[in-house]
Protein backbone atom coordinates (compact mmCIF):
# COMPACT_ATOMS: atom_id res chain seq x y z
CA UNK A 1 0.00 0.00 0.00
CA UNK A 2 1.36 3.18 -0.81
CA UNK A 3 1.41 6.22 1.64
CA UNK A 4 -0.14 9.39 0.19
CA UNK A 5 2.11 12.47 0.60
CA UNK A 6 1.42 16.17 0.70
CA UNK A 7 2.96 19.55 -0.46
CA UNK A 8 3.01 22.68 1.37
CA UNK A 9 2.46 25.56 -1.23
CA UNK A 10 3.86 29.02 0.61
CA UNK A 11 2.87 32.40 -1.63
CA UNK A 12 4.07 35.10 -0.52
CA UNK A 13 6.29 38.63 -1.88
CA UNK A 14 10.34 39.37 -1.46
CA UNK A 15 13.06 41.79 -2.82
CA UNK A 16 16.29 39.52 -4.18
CA UNK A 17 20.28 40.84 -4.87
CA UNK A 18 21.44 38.68 -7.41
CA UNK A 19 25.23 38.63 -7.74
CA UNK A 20 27.38 37.99 -10.23
CA UNK A 21 30.91 38.08 -11.21
CA UNK A 22 32.73 39.62 -14.91
CA UNK A 23 35.88 39.81 -15.94
CA UNK A 24 35.29 43.08 -17.81
CA UNK A 25 32.85 46.29 -17.28
CA UNK A 26 31.88 45.48 -21.11
CA UNK A 27 30.70 41.86 -20.37
CA UNK A 28 29.33 43.02 -17.36
CA UNK A 29 26.91 45.71 -18.88
CA UNK A 30 25.81 43.19 -21.44
CA UNK A 31 25.64 40.03 -19.37
CA UNK A 32 27.78 37.58 -21.32
CA UNK A 33 29.92 35.33 -19.66
CA UNK A 34 29.07 35.92 -15.71
CA UNK A 35 30.22 33.60 -12.59
CA UNK A 36 26.87 33.31 -10.31
CA UNK A 37 28.20 34.08 -6.78
CA UNK A 38 25.30 35.14 -4.42
CA UNK A 39 21.55 35.57 -3.83
CA UNK A 40 19.99 37.42 -1.00
CA UNK A 41 16.94 37.55 -0.18
CA UNK A 42 15.35 40.41 2.24
CA UNK A 43 11.88 41.33 3.39
CA UNK A 44 10.19 38.16 3.19
CA UNK A 45 6.64 38.04 3.73
CA UNK A 46 4.67 35.05 3.39
CA UNK A 47 0.71 35.61 2.46
CA UNK A 48 -0.84 32.11 2.59
CA UNK A 49 0.06 28.72 2.14
CA UNK A 50 -1.88 25.20 1.11
CA UNK A 51 -1.22 21.72 1.71
CA UNK A 52 -2.46 19.62 -0.42
CA UNK A 53 -2.03 15.82 -1.96
CA UNK A 54 0.19 15.05 -4.18
CA UNK A 55 -1.09 14.69 -7.41
CA UNK A 56 -4.63 15.69 -6.45
CA UNK A 57 -5.94 17.09 -10.02
CA UNK A 58 -9.26 17.77 -8.24
CA UNK A 59 -7.58 21.16 -7.06
CA UNK A 60 -6.26 22.10 -9.96
CA UNK A 61 -9.04 24.51 -11.24
CA UNK A 62 -9.67 27.90 -11.01
CA UNK A 63 -12.40 28.64 -8.86
CA UNK A 64 -16.35 30.19 -9.92
CA UNK A 65 -15.68 33.45 -8.12
CA UNK A 66 -12.26 34.26 -9.92
CA UNK A 67 -13.45 33.26 -13.70
CA UNK A 68 -15.47 36.34 -14.44
CA UNK A 69 -17.04 37.06 -17.40
CA UNK A 70 -16.32 33.78 -18.85
CA UNK A 71 -20.11 32.56 -18.91
CA UNK A 72 -22.08 32.53 -22.21
CA UNK A 73 -25.54 34.45 -22.32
Amino acid sequence: MTRQKYQKHIYGNCSFELIESYETAEKAAKGQDGKFVEVKLNDVKVEFNKVRREHDESQTRTPEAERQGTEEV
